[in-house]
């Protein structure tokens, strides 16, 4: 066989191989673009099929995304500054805390705020987690316009441990999840520079591996302490972070927001508190079903603002503000 031939054969095969993985992965796509209307409200729009590369998702670091301009995809304006001569608290989380949904003075946010008569900076992001509170900590954005704080408040659900992980928020998904590696116990941001390992992960296929294995790692016991070390280091360093920018020394505090079983809960609240946070699971503080239509909208699978109207006074006396 002679070497032109030979060529031709392997381009040939490389061709076909590269049809049958882009055959695969419209499939993919088309599987989890009917599920989505399926399991989703109307407030969601899927996005188009196609691969794309981004790096760190501007807003985290821009301040105008913090404009209160709607209920759904922006951020919080803060709330209490009627009370600007109070030290104030920042909130993060993700739309639980955002209050996604939810006029501007049904949120957690602004509720805290009244009953304590204090500032409240709301600095939680929809569809975030961890790795979007210690970004915040670390960038300058967040020091320019937060004034005066004495207490850090976060709220979890149990869908910030698989966020921490993935690459993408879902397997539709076209934007680049934010992600860090632990190394020598520090979190290490991906660098997001070699376009063709991005393009490979943006893929419906690495996309859908990847969510399995977080899924699977995840749910395996053996994997408790790891997973729980790397979220406490997430609180530590971002704690850290905050206390040397403001040169003080902040009240950190987790709310664990039990409305679905958060994996490993009780070992990650005694980890943190081993570690100086004040912890609580709602579960704790309440015997009601915050799964219920009373508390939790059964389309989108938000709090409603009943649920801040219950949670919110149990905290401030369980936590003793």
């Amino acid at each position: 066989m002679n070497i032109t031939k030979f060529i031709k054969i392997v381009f040939t095969n490389i061709l076909i191989f590269v049809f049958l993985l882009f055959l695969l992965d419209a499939c993919i796509y088309c599987y989890h673009y009917k599920s989505f209307y399926e399991r989703n409200s109307t407030n969601w729009i899927p996005e188009k099929f196609g691969y794309y590369q981004y790096s760190l998702p501007d807003f985290i670091i821009n301040k105008e995304f913090f404009n209160g301009k709607d209920n759904i995809y922006h951020g919080r304006l803060p709330d209490g500054l009627e009370y600007k001569n109070k030290p104030s608290i920042i909130l993060f989380g993700c739309s639980f805390a955002h209050g996604q949904f939810l006029n501007k003075n049904q949120t957690f946010s602004h509720k805290l705020s009244k009953l304590l008569k204090r500032p409240v900076y709301n600095r939680a992001i929809p569809g975030a987690s961890l790795q979007q509170m210690y970004m915040q900590s670390k960038s300058d954005f967040l020091y320019e316009t937060v004034k005066n704080p004495d207490t850090v408040i976060y709220v979890m659900m149990n869908d910030h441990y698989r966020r921490t992980l993935i690459n993408y928020f879902d397997i539709l998904s076209r934007y680049r999840n934010p992600h860090f590696n632990v190394k020598n116990n520090s979190l290490i941001e991906d660098n997001y520079k070699n376009y063709l390992v991005e393009i490979i992960k943006s893929t419906y296929i690495f996309k859908l591996l990847n969510h399995i294995y977080v899924e699977n790692y995840i749910n395996n016991n053996k994997n408790a302490d790891n997973l729980t070390d790397i979220t406490v280091l997430y609180f530590t360093e971002t704690k850290k972070e905050l206390e040397k920018k403001f040169n003080k020394n902040l009240n950190f505090y987790v709310v664990l927001y039990n409305v679905w079983e958060i994996p490993h809960k009780d070992l990650l609240k005694k980890k943190l508190e081993n570690n100086g946070f004040k912890v609580l699971s709602t579960d704790e503080i309440t015997n009601e079903d915050l799964h219920s239509d009373k508390y939790l909208f059964q389309d989108n699978y938000h709090p409603k603002e009943t649920a801040w109207d219950l949670l919110t006074p149990l905290i401030i006396d369980k936590f003793n503000f």
